[in-house]
């Protein structure tokens, strides 16, 4: 599909204005940047006609950035096809060149001058010509993330220059740096499947920013719920020639507008020494503003769910005078491993997850252009409406697969609820050779985005793993956010458990694909990716949003931490707002666009998977899993319940909500259908703490009376907290056999 390179530009400026947050050139720290992060000036490089490309050094010609990269089919016409034929057609040898020209804004006199970019794809080195002369003033190595350029004293206010990026596929670095999400071996055979949209070159955004010489560079907010308290690391820089001494004051409001009695914080007087950085500390101060406080995902599913959010708003003054303004929105949450579970301000959370590829979607650098991860335009569009689409299946978080959120994606999840899971671009199992800078560098920039947001439950630090490297990454992360749980995607372990690094930073092994379980789990044990294992027929023909349900159910039941598919838009493409088939990068013969109450929404696979990630499930086990994975004619195995004899059921009743332990359990038998005419009923008062599941015994008689043909005994299964039915199943069936005379 082609785009309107006006329109593509315009929707690139407005994307840049809703993103945020930028890691600073070989630093561990990200850059705080957009309107609101308090920059004086920020100006968006965007644009369809101002760029060039070159590659290797050859001619050059117009070029859309940012625009999904130099490989994308977004750009007029394609610069490259990525998937080739093996005999010459990946075109670029080493690298390419951006070029576009550069003003300096009058008002960058005296202040810090910054250039920030989303992403450059493996690596950039980044230039400012004056002339003949080119300055480098930047190196990044790593794809997916963002990085900064730090222009001051080298660019001129109000003066005219050429910025050039000089970018790098991987295979400059001879595979030793994080790959991402893209199938090398699909270069070579496009038809086998593994296609892939990962955009390479510059992706996200790339803009211009202006800060007050001396800032607050980063902060990170830390709140402990176990300990009742508040504290934030906050980072000054001074790019001047002469060290300031300065005043950090700062104060907490509410987001959303509760008249919530915040403490107070200290106020800090510090000196920052020219060209250097400091660290200073707020708190820790007492937080008693109790449970309500708290930022909780929105599980249960509630569509008008708003969390608690807070905000932090600092000021920077010198000598009585405001420097800076900027304020750093947080949730108050805790998220803490339990001996088997993963837990949420102390409250056990088991997670049904997801597992999205951002370059195997429909779009090239898929979450900054695709429509589902933007802003709405309409009621029920963009990133919000995306992640309540899987709120309302039951599926509560996502692994954002080998590649980074926005700002704006993080933004919309702590505001709805959802939980996501960054994970780095490291993938074990591809080409990819360990080299220790290039490799640490990814996890620490990862958290360095991602760690200010209360909707980030965990990190990943690789797929498909190589375990030696597992222990290193665990602890380069750790350097920069101690607060997650971590853990990596198995394919080399192949057994539940953690491994440690050096520091004693750990991680665990989310398996892929293994046997179902069947004993209870003792330690974390979750499943990365599941339902997409076979070949040929039997994964053409996989039923993955069935499969992936049944073997949810059978994680649930083993008191495995977290359960995946890999993953739902392969199986689902107009799932997601814009996204089909037909423009899906996985072009596996699975894929299939769906229709509302026929294999979509409302039909009866679909109310069979939300039956299964139901947070209120009572589910007869034995019954489910002796007929296995939802069909056409599912339940097809009955069994059978003889006249005169006792009637016994033994049912698993979860409460996965995150408050709150009493449960009603109410189950009745009928004839012949679920409405029909009732044999026996009864209602069981339950006390399960949230998050924990209970084994409830159903007892009945079945009558002995003289009946002609056999009869089928329907089981409905309820549980009610309240007033409120929050879970109805009328499958279980049982046949009755004909008394015999």
């Amino acid at each position: 599909m082609k785009v309107n390179a006006l329109n593509f530009h315009i929707g690139f400026c407005r994307l840049a204005q809703n993103l945020m947050g930028v890691a600073i050139l070989l630093a561990a720290l990200p850059a705080l940047a957009a309107d609101g992060f308090g920059a004086l000036t920020n100006l968006d490089l965007a644009s369809a006609r101002a760029w060039t490309l070159s590659i290797d050094d050859g001619p050059a010609r117009g070029i859309v950035v940012p625009g999904g990269g130099f490989n994308s089919d977004r750009q007029e016409p394609p610069w490259i096809e990525m998937c080739g034929d093996g005999n010459g057609r990946r075109l670029v040898k080493d690298h390419v060149v951006y070029l576009r020209p550069l003003t300096i804004p009058q008002n960058a006199e005296g202040n810090a001058i910054l250039l920030e970019l989303g992403a450059v794809n493996h690596g950039a080195e980044v230039y400012l010509v004056d002339g003949p002369k080119a300055t480098l003033v930047a190196t990044h190595i790593g794809p997916h993330m963002p990085f900064a350029a730090d222009l001051t004293g080298i660019a001129m206010p109000g003066r005219d220059y050429q910025l050039k990026i000089k970018a790098y596929p991987m295979w400059h670095y001879s595979n030793s740096v994080p790959n991402g999400f893209i199938y090398q071996e699909g270069w070579t055979n496009p038809t086998n499947g593994w296609a892939s949209k990962f955009s390479f070159g510059i992706a996200k955004y790339v803009r211009l920013m202006v800060y007050p010489p001396v800032r607050i560079r980063d902060l990170f907010v830390r709140p402990s719920v176990a300990q009742s308290s508040l504290a934030c690391d906050v980072w000054l820089e001074n790019h001047s020639a002469a060290a300031h001494t300065v005043k950090l004051q700062a104060s907490l409001s509410s987001w959303n507008h509760a008249g919530w009695k915040y403490p107070s914080l200290p106020t800090i007087t510090t000196t920052v020494p020219a060209h250097g950085q400091t660290q200073v500390s707020l708190g820790p101060v007492n937080w008693d503003l109790g449970r309500a406080s708290y930022w909780w995902p929105n599980k249960p599913f509630r569509e008008d769910y708003t969390p608690q959010l807070h905000n932090l708003e600092c000021s920077l003054s010198e000598a009585r005078q405001t420097i800076q303004t900027l304020t750093r929105r947080f949730g108050f949450v805790e998220w803490t491993e339990g001996p088997f579970y993963y837990q949420v301000n102390g409250v056990r959370l088991n997670f049904i997850s997801d597992a999205t590829p951002e370059a195997a979607m429909s779009e090239y650098d898929c979450y900054s252009t695709a429509a589902a991860f933007l802003p709405p335009t309409l009621a029920g569009t963009g990133c919000p409406e995306t992640w309540k689409r899987y709120m309302r299946l039951g599926i509560c978080a996502n692994r954002i697969h080998q590649s980074t959120p926005t700002e704006y994606m993080l933004n919309a999840a702590d505001e709805t609820g959802f939980l996501l899971i960054p994970e780095t671009a490291i993938r074990g199992y591809q080409k990819q050779r360990w080299q220790e800078e290039n490799f640490t560098r990814a996890p620490r920039e990862l958290a360095a985005v991602c760690r200010n947001h209360p909707s980030v439950c965990a990190y990943s630090l690789q797929n498909e793993e190589n375990p030696a490297w597992v222990g290193a990454l665990a602890d380069a992360i750790v350097t920069v956010d101690d607060t997650r749980p971590l853990l990596f995607e198995d394919s080399e372990q192949n057994h539940p458990g953690p491994v440690f690094g050096r520091s004693g930073a750990h991680a665990y092994a989310m398996l892929h694909y293994r046997p179902a379980p069947t004993n209870s789990a003792v330690m974390i044990v979750g499943m990365g990716e599941c339902a997409w294992n076979g070949s040929g027929t039997e994964r053409t023909n996989s039923p993955f949003l069935e499969r992936f349900a049944f073997q949810a159910l059978q994680g649930r039941c083993a008191n495995w931490a977290y359960y995946s598919g890999w993953d739902w838009i392969n199986y689902w493409p107009n799932f997601l707002e814009g996204m089909s088939t037909g423009r899906h990068a996985w072009k596996q013969q699975y894929h299939e666009d769906r229709k509302t109450g026929v294999d979509g929404w409302n039909s009866p696979v679909i109310r069979w998977v939300q039956r299964a990630f139901s947070p209120y499930l009572v589910l007869d086990a034995d019954f489910y899993f002796t007929n296995g994975i939802y069909h056409a004619n599912w339940p097809s195995q009955l069994p059978v319940c003889l006249p005169g004899q006792p009637f016994k059921r033994t049912v698993q009743v979860f409460n996965d909500a995150l408050d709150g332990d009493e449960l009603l359990l109410r189950w009745s038998l009928h004839w012949d259908t679920p409405q029909g005419a009732l044999l026996d009923r009864n209602t069981k008062h339950l006390r399960i703490k949230p998050g924990f599941h209970s084994a409830e015994t159903i007892h009945a008689e079945i009558p002995s009376n003289h009946q002609p043909t056999a009869r089928k005994l329907y089981l409905v299964l309820e549980s009610i907290k309240g007033e409120r039915i929050l879970f109805h199943d009328e499958s279980p069936c049982f046949l009755v056999p004909a008394a015999a005379l």
